[in-house]
């Protein structure tokens, strides 16, 4: 009965001012709600104290695949490396060679030229598994080349001019896929980080599903991101720069669904406004003076785990729990590397040069591993380099929990 008394001597201009003050508060607490309720927190269990591990602390084995040297196909510095019915599609700056699973030269994919269903340059290439085609990214051209896996050519799909630039692809559905953009330039003054292709008979048509951010890498062109999308339990997700989020996409829609709760992890977004116009490369060294850091910059996926490169470490999360790896120390190679395999690949398949066997083949032949020990006696280092695939253990996240006492 007081409040009831109370607001009926309130003057009527006043009680309008509190109704609004009021549903403007509870429009506000109905919005932080929302927002906590679309994106889950990771439960990193070791979020300020990640770990050392050697990598066979994760893995059951690993397999090293040397692929065959041949004046067919001599390659150059491997940049992306993608595997599907046991077979490896490997590209270097020349082209994309396909590798059998024991590491035997198959064929080329397609061939350079300026004729139809030729190439001068690949920006990048993605596999369409369903029909067994490899997709070359040709944004010179304004075109997406088709072969099937025996490098023959198939089709040509064919985007707008506003659509260049597309640095990576993932396949999202028959027809669909998510293209990620790099940073805006001086250039190329790109409204988008993420678009959504679907194919029109010869065409792609687009529409954004998430903009750019106001950052700017001025004259050099730069995606930032290693390999920022992935397919995993049965979703797709990415990620975008200078973020702590893991978005879901799902039926043409975006949404949070995970973050990361690390201090300082991003940039805020005051910081980002005041340096707006500043070159990208500058921001970076400002943000590392400040201690800030960069925030989620890949992502990569197995059947059990979700592994993520949070600013310098390592996260791997089984849907329940996670933990951050500082380090990854290969006792057998007497090598430091990444879980994710430093860009290479967005399927764990990473690589070495023959190089670095013939150089360190000492300490490998003082391992444990007898097929290293062999690729270190008949390597020359001029041969092709040797793919390395990492096999998950089960349940390592709770084996790590209890080897480091976490």
């Amino acid at each position: 009965m007081r409040i009831v008394k109370y607001y009926r001597n309130i003057n009527p201009k006043r009680y309008g001012i509190i109704l609004l003050m009021t549903t403007l508060l509870l429009a506000s607490s109905c919005h932080q709600q929302q927002t906590f309720l679309d994106s889950v927190p990771i439960d990193i269990v070791n979020k300020h104290n990640p770990i050392q591990i050697d990598i066979y602390d994760i893995v059951d084995s690993i397999s090293y695949i040397p692929l065959e040297t041949s004046n067919n196909c001599l390659l150059g510095d491997i940049q992306c490396v993608k595997k599907d019915d046991d077979v490896f599609f490997v590209k270097d700056i020349k082209g994309i060679f396909v590798f059998d699973k024991e590491g035997r030269f198959k064929n080329e994919i397609g061939r350079r030229g300026n004729g139809p269903g030729e190439y001068f340059y690949i920006d990048n290439f993605y596999l369409d598994r369903k029909n067994k085609l490899v997709c070359l990214i040709f944004n010179a051209k304004k075109q997406i080349l088709q072969y099937d896996y025996d490098g023959n050519y198939v089709s040509t799909l064919h985007f707008d001019e506003n659509d260049m630039n597309i640095e990576s692809v993932m396949m999202c559905g028959e027809d669909e896929f998510l293209a990620y953009y790099p940073l805006p330039t001086d250039v190329f003054h790109g409204d988008s980080e993420y678009r959504r292709f679907k194919k029109k008979e010869s065409m792609l048509v687009s529409d954004k599903i998430m903009d750019a951010k106001k950052l700017t890498s001025k004259k050099t062109f730069y995606p930032f991101l290693y390999f920022p999308m992935i397919s995993f339990d049965n979703q797709y997700f990415f990620i975008s720069v200078f973020s702590n989020k893991i978005y879901k996409y799902e039926d043409g829609k975006v949404q949070p669904a995970y973050y990361i709760d690390i201090p300082n992890l991003i940039p805020s977004g005051a910081f980002l406004e005041e340096h707006k116009d500043t070159d990208f490369f500058e921001l970076m060294k400002i943000m590392k003076q400040n201690e800030i850091g960069t925030g989620i910059l890949a992502l990569e996926a197995s059947l059990d785990y979700l592994f993520a490169l949070v600013d310098k470490n390592t996260l791997i999360w089984d849907k329940e729990k996670g933990i951050l790896i500082s380090h990854t120390y290969n006792s057998n190679l007497n090598l430091y590397s990444s879980i994710l395999v430093g860009g290479a690949s967005d399927e764990h398949i990473g690589s070495l040069s023959a190089s670095f066997f013939y150089e360190n083949k000492g300490d490998i032949k003082r391992g444990k591993d007898e097929m290293l020990s062999m690729l270190a006696d008949t390597l020359s280092d001029e041969d092709n380099p040797v793919l390395y695939q990492y096999y998950f253990k089960k349940n390592l996240v709770e084996l790590l929990v209890e080897k480091y006492e976490l």
